[in-house]
């Protein structure tokens, strides 16, 4: 970062690269934590006279100290209010690491034959066995019951740790020592070798649950279909959102247009057994499916410079303790939350697509739904969207994945889709946020003056409910329209 003097300096573009991590690792140590904005925004008084030339306290060594230049800078942002603004955005680049994920539209046919090979040993192998295709499928949800984490900070990392056990697996079998797990962009058709075997279903060969017995055969949509769905859940818009997010939040939210929220719909999108929490992992696709918001996470973190323990804490606005022990724990993984950011420290990368779009600073999000800072100023503009909250829906009510229907006037403006277990009660994720909220993003010419209707589809068959769960049955949720603003 050049030296010179920022007139109106931002945290996310400025300030939280004053700080190296040996300096955040020091202050951390002494109970001070100047690596997320709200801490460091309450600490910046004293951070200011400490770093102040020339005769600073901070940083130790002569050579790292600031400034006359970077430490008007700061005063100029304390001075200003603190703002937060949006980070500069970075290009992706290739991956040195050892391990490269590939699309898996570009696989060659022999890698496509090992892929098959090394599937298909998993596969089997005796289910006692813990890196069968069994066991490892297992760890999910059942037999091995509750251990995902949805909804919740650590979603990402955990999935990251379980894709690195299910990738180590694969690479165990002779002859696929170098095999890594393709990822399947869900906003392209699914290629077509994950409809052949072993690809295209798992049939599981002892019970997991009295609703899986032995002999199910994992289900899915075709590959039409799938696509159709995709489209018709707009979750290429979903996804673009979540990424144009500078905030950790906003990015992985489920609530809003959230990179979980395009998880949940995919999820949907594909059929059956992908729809259900309880044995989605036993579909083969999971694994292709699941790469690639991996790949998501990672592609944001590059282009948000958030691809450090310290670097992506500053992007948090909130509760970092999901990244601290005992709270960083991924169990049944040995990885912790915080050793799953730095995906280059795994040895893992992600090969970059050909038709892979620069990042477009006009497009970052800066503003939020509902409310901001009045300080800070607020734009309203003449806007054509809105955004519809289905406001505190008891998911614990409702068995199973769910999509919520949004009609106005009978006629469909939006869908959300979300994926939970069909025992929500005894699923500990699931009690933590026993009430949840849903966005949808509609044009306003399609709702007003017009009557705002919603249903409840359930996902998973259940003979003890219908396809529709009344709203009353699930704590008679709310509607809100609300309008979209943008900070001055």
């Amino acid at each position: 970062m050049s030296d010179q003097i920022v007139e109106n300096p931002t945290y996310m573009e400025h300030i939280r690269h004053f700080f190296e991590d040996i300096d955040l690792d020091h202050m951390s140590q002494k109970g001070i934590d100047l690596s997320t904005y709200e801490s460091l925004k309450a600490n910046s008084t004293d951070v200011f006279f400490q770093t102040l030339p020339p005769n600073a306290n901070m940083p130790p060594s002569d050579e790292r100290k600031w400034s006359k230049k970077r430490s008007d800078t700061f005063k100029n942002w304390i001075r200003n209010g603190h703002p937060f603004g949006s980070p500069k955005l970075q290009s992706l680049k290739p991956s040195q690491a050892g391990r490269i994920r590939k699309d898996a539209r570009n696989l060659l046919e022999g890698e496509i034959d090992k892929l098959t090979l090394a599937f298909s040993e998993l596969m089997k192998r005796d289910t006692d066995d813990p890196d069968s295709y069994f066991a490892l499928a297992g760890m999910h949800w059942y037999p091995l019951p509750f251990k995902c984490k949805h909804h919740e900070d650590r979603y990402n990392p955990w999935h990251r740790a379980y894709l690195e056990k299910f990738e180590n697996a694969l690479r165990s079998v002779d002859g696929c020592e170098d095999v890594t797990l393709p990822y399947w962009d869900i906003t392209s058709p699914p290629p077509e070798f994950l409809f052949k075997e072993p690809f295209d279903s798992y049939t599981l060969p002892i019970d997991i649950h009295a609703n899986y017995k032995a002999g199910y055969k994992t289900q899915r949509f075709s590959a039409n279909d799938i696509e159709t769905n995709v489209q018709s859940a707009r979750i290429s818009d979903t996804i673009t959102h979540a990424m144009n997010q500078p905030v950790w939040g906003d990015f992985v939210s489920y609530t809003n247009q959230g990179i979980e929220s395009a998880h949940d719909a995919g999820h949907g999108a594909c059929g059956p057994t992908l729809s259900n929490t309880d044995a989605a992992s036993f579909d083969p696709i999971f694994w292709f499916f699941h790469s690639n918001w991996d790949r998501l996470w990672w592609e944001w973190q590059q282009i948000m410079s958030a691809t450090t323990l310290w670097t992506f804490r500053s992007t948090i606005k909130g509760n970092t303790e999901f990244l601290e022990p005992p709270f960083n724990d991924l169990d049944p993984f040995s990885r912790t939350a915080d050793k799953t950011i730095d995906l280059n420290s795994m040895g893992i990368g992600y090969e970059l697509q050909s038709d892979l779009e620069e990042a477009d600073p006009q497009a970052l999000a800066r503003s939020g739904f509902g409310s901001l800072i009045a300080g800070q100023g607020i734009l309203v503009n003449q806007m054509t969207q809105a955004s519809v909250r289905l406001k505190g829906i008891d998911r614990l009510k409702i068995p199973g994945s769910f999509k919520a229907i949004l009609k106005s006037n009978g006629e469909l403006v939006g869908q959300r889709t979300f994926f939970q277990s069909t025992e929500p009660r005894d699923c500990e994720s699931c009690q933590m946020k026993a009430k949840v909220n849903l966005d949808f993003p509609v044009d306003i010419n399609a709702i007003a003056g017009k009557e705002l209707t919603v249903e409840i589809k359930v996902l998973t068959p259940n003979p003890d409910v219908g396809p529709r769960m009344p709203l009353h049955a699930i704590g008679n949720p709310t509607l809100n329209v609300r309008m979209l603003l943008q900070e001055k």
